[in-house]
């Protein structure tokens, strides 16, 4: 598997992680893990680590990942951080889709700021 998914329990954080190469499927099956065991959190927040992402997708499944996500309606409130590298974000093209289509991202790239961020939502 390229993605790990933890809770903090105290913060009440989801992270996803992902590493290396990660497939479409796994993509959207890393969105589907997180809104069955956790969507009922009010508001949802979400932590999205792409800085060890080797994006290999092309730019229509980066668009259609980006669609995906902003018409999941259990993402419909959810606060998303994205965690990237500062001198390149390898889900830029997934993020302006979604964030276009109205999905409610920033993005971070000191994994601080955005932690910040996320416990004031």
């Amino acid at each position: 598997m390229s993605y790990d998914i933890t809770f903090d329990t105290e913060s009440e954080i989801v992270t996803v992680k992902y590493t290396g190469a990660v497939s479409l499927q796994e993509r959207l099956s890393a969105v589907s893990d997180v809104c069955i065991s956790y969507s009922h959190l009010v508001p949802l927040r979400i932590l999205v680590n792409v800085i060890d992402l080797d994006m290999r997708l092309s730019f229509d499944e980066q668009a259609y990942l980006g669609a995906q996500l902003a018409a999941n309606k259990d993402l419909r409130n959810a606060k998303i951080a994205v965690l990237h590298d500062k001198r390149s974000n390898p889900n830029l093209i997934v993020d302006t889709t979604a964030y276009i289509n109205g999905y409610q991202l920033v993005q971070f790239y000191r994994v601080e700021d955005a932690w910040l961020w996320l416990k004031r939502a």
